[in-house]
């Protein structure tokens, strides 16, 4: 450089000229004059590649848990994973929703691999500021003493070419929130051990680690964590609050605190937790020396999520306002098929595991689901949009479409449960898209259908509960006139009926029928729907010739209105030929129901549920007319063939089977009648609970044929 002097003139000025690596305080040896030029090293960094000693380090953000509960085999694998690592995977992503207990396992896995890597650097990820900052840390242990890094970034950018030219390092890299933040990072290191924990369900192949999920704990080791951890036993309280916390380690062990600090049992948490879980779960004890708060942990994960995409956010809460198990996708969209829009809100969900997703269904861990439902309001509206998707995803035909039988039966527990939450809420407002009331009718709709589900499987305590709670719903959102309300009186009058309650049933039948008239007129399909109810009823009632004439009025009326093929004519002949067997008239109820048989076969085909009841009830017609040998013929047939279409457990399955032991009986083949009513009495009690009338029919009749079984002369015994 050119220095002036005191003349004025120009020298030039040289320090000394450095080349390769310089390790320490550099000392001026003094001024040469002439023109000598030389290079300084700014910095004065040593290569990473040469500084190969260091001191053994480890900075772990806490100590491990004196106990990994429930964690054996994960801690194994990991370990296995990272004791060697290969070039195609040199580490393990620990992936989990929030208070998994991710963290923990990396620390637990860290402490069993600290005499095999002698520094383990704890780095911590939720950002790329920490990120960068916490690798800084690290250059600043290896070259101690040195400050002559411009910048933070420039510090970090050392401490990965260190850790890609040497060994004996572990590096975890926690809390990781932007899988991109860590990405370059694990290029530029290119090896391992690294551990990485994370919310984020990604394809982390692409990174070089082996993911590994980490699940809640199983209810038992979840009781066993409360009971270890407050001294209280771990009996069915304990459990069931493990249950309820969804073996998050997180909520266990804030809960344990709090039971420890409070002094509280386990059902008095328990009460608390159902009561007030937002503000439960905001509030860590504070005997937690961690002061661990699992409200705060699950809702930076919802913020996060919603600053990326709102959308998904408000799908997550609508998935919160169903039951707390696997949930059809056909209850998050309106469509039939998914949009593009709704793949990445749920895929969204899924990579930062608030959800577990397959390609038909979705979950919401059930402790998230109670913390989200804690705030949620009727003018939120995600009740609301709940209540008109459950309403769009309903089948068709409860009664006859065997094949949607099973999704029926997935959307029971959903719907009981949307419309306990529409009550815990206040209600749904009442303005929903412009229309009033549109989501409670929606709401009503479900309740219909899965109710009126119910009857046709024989559960009629459910059904009543269900069609009653539509109707009075109906009534709220639509008025009493209403079609949808009356179609729903309707049915409940059915499920009073099969439950015997007679005059109850007739009384809703009459009301309905009064409004249907007033609304359709006397010869709309509907209100003769509501006419043969009534006949159906007084045939139960006993009152048989009142009931024929009923029946056959509406059956004139139906063939007239519909055409003599109809299924709704179909029906009035086969009520009509019940009734007729149960007057006496037998060889009309026959002669009716072959011809049924044969309609039903030409129009629905021999396998429909309708068709089936045909071979039933001409076996039944035959044991009435005391052909046991026809009867049995029928009736085996007949079960047959309702094993195989409708399940053998089915209503009517039943039905069948317990007719055919009664014949078995009537023709003097006891032990098989004794065996069969008895095998029914059990299914039954299975499938519909002691009390319905079917299996009290069941109980009835195997008594009846134990007596008659024991009063028989022994064919073996003396004349």
């Amino acid at each position: 450089m050119a220095e002036g002097a005191a003349d004025g003139t120009e020298r030039e000025v040289t320090r000394n000229d450095l080349s390769g690596t310089v390790f320490g305080p550099v000392v001026q040896a003094g001024t040469v004059k002439g023109g000598v030029h030389t290079h300084f090293h700014e910095s004065g960094l040593p290569l990473a590649s040469d500084v190969h000693a260091f001191t053994p380090a480890a900075n772990p953000p806490r100590l491990p848990s004196g106990r990994l509960w429930g964690r054996d085999d994960d801690l194994t694998e990991v370990v296995r994973l990272l004791e060697a690592p290969t070039d195609d995977a040199f580490g393990v992503a620990l992936v989990g929703m929030p208070g998994v207990g991710k963290t923990e396992l990396a620390l637990h896995s860290a402490r069993a691999l600290r005499e095999r890597y002698p520094i383990t650097w704890w780095v911590s990820a939720q950002d790329g500021t920490a990120l960068t900052r916490s690798l800084a840390a690290l250059a600043h242990h290896l070259l101690p003493g040195h400050r002559h890094w411009r910048t933070p970034a420039d510090a970090a950018a050392w401490a990965m070419d260190w850790l890609h030219h040497h060994d004996g390092w572990l590096l975890v890299l926690d809390s990781v929130e932007a899988p991109g933040d860590v990405a370059a990072v694990l290029a530029r290191i290119d090896r391992g051990p690294v551990v990485v924990t994370t919310r984020w369900d990604v394809d982390w192949t692409e990174y070089g680690l082996v993911a590994r999920t980490v699940q809640p704990l199983p209810a038992p080791v979840g009781a066993a964590w409360l009971s270890g951890h407050t001294g209280l036993d771990a009996d069915d309280g304990a459990h069931r609050l493990a249950a309820d916390l969804g073996g998050l380690p997180l909520a266990l062990q804030q809960a344990s605190a709090y039971l420890r600090e409070q002094g509280l049992s386990y059902e008095s948490y328990q009460r608390l937790l159902d009561a007030e879980p937002g503000e439960l779960l905001d509030s860590p004890a504070w005997t937690d020396v961690h002061r661990r708060n699992t409200a705060r942990s699950l809702r930076l994960s919802v913020d996060a999520v919603a600053a990326l995409r709102p959308s998904a956010v408000r799908l997550l809460k609508t998935a919160c306002c169903y039951a707390p198990e696997t949930i059809p996708l056909g209850l998050l969209t309106p469509e039939p098929r998914t949009s593009i829009r709704q793949r990445s809100d749920i895929e969204l969900l899924r990579a930062y595991s608030l959800i577990t997703a397959d390609r038909g269904s979705v979950s919401v861990h059930q402790l998230l689901r109670r913390l989200l439902r804690s705030g949620m309001t009727a003018e939120g509206g995600e009740a609301a949009t709940a209540c008109g998707l459950l309403r769009a995803a309903l089948p068709e035909d409860p009664f006859s479409t065997v094949a949607d039988w099973p999704h029926w039966l997935g959307l029971i527990s959903h719907t009981e449960a949307l419309d306990a939450f529409v009550d815990s809420i206040g209600g749904v407002p009442g303005q929903v898209g412009g229309v009033p009331g549109q989501a409670v009718a929606d709401l009503a709709g479900a309740l219909h259908g899965v109710g009126t589900f119910m009857l046709a499987q024989g559960w009629t305590g459910q059904a009543r509960a269900a069609l009653g709670r539509a109707a009075d719903r109906r009534t709220t959102a639509l008025g009493e006139g209403h079609a949808d309300t009356l179609a729903s009186r309707h049915r409940l009058g059915e499920a009073l009926r099969a439950l015997g309650s007679l005059e109850e049933a007739l009384d809703v039948h009459s009301a309905t029928l009064d409004a249907r008239l007033r609304l359709h007129g006397a010869e709309h399909r509907l209100t003769l729907q509501t006419r043969e109810a009534i006949a159906i009823t007084c045939k139960a009632m006993g009152r048989t010739d009142e009931a024929i004439l009923q029946h056959e009025a509406v059956l004139r009326d139906r063939a007239a209105a519909l055409g003599d093929d109809h299924t709704d004519v179909l029906w009035s002949m086969h009520n009509l030929a019940l009734t007729y067997k149960q007057a006496g008239r037998l060889d009309e109820a026959l002669d009716l129901h072959q011809q049924v048989l044969e309609r039903r076969t030409e129009v629905l085909g021999p396998d429909h549920p309708d068709t089936l009841r045909c071979l039933h009830n001409i076996a039944n017609t035959h044991h009435d007319a005391r052909r046991y040998e026809e009867a049995i013929a029928a009736q085996e047939q007949s079960v047959a063939d309702r094993v195989r279409v409708l399940g053998p457990e089915h209503r009517d399955t039943l039905r069948s089977q317990s007719h055919l032991a009664d014949s078995y009986l009537a023709a003097g083949r006891m032990a098989e009648a004794v065996a069969l009513h008895e095998r029914t009495l059990a299914q039954r009690e299975r499938e519909l609970g002691p009390e319905e009338p079917d299996t009290r029919w069941s109980r009835e009749r195997l008594e009846a044929a134990r007596e008659q079984q024991r009063a028989a002369p022994d064919p073996d015994g003396p004349p």
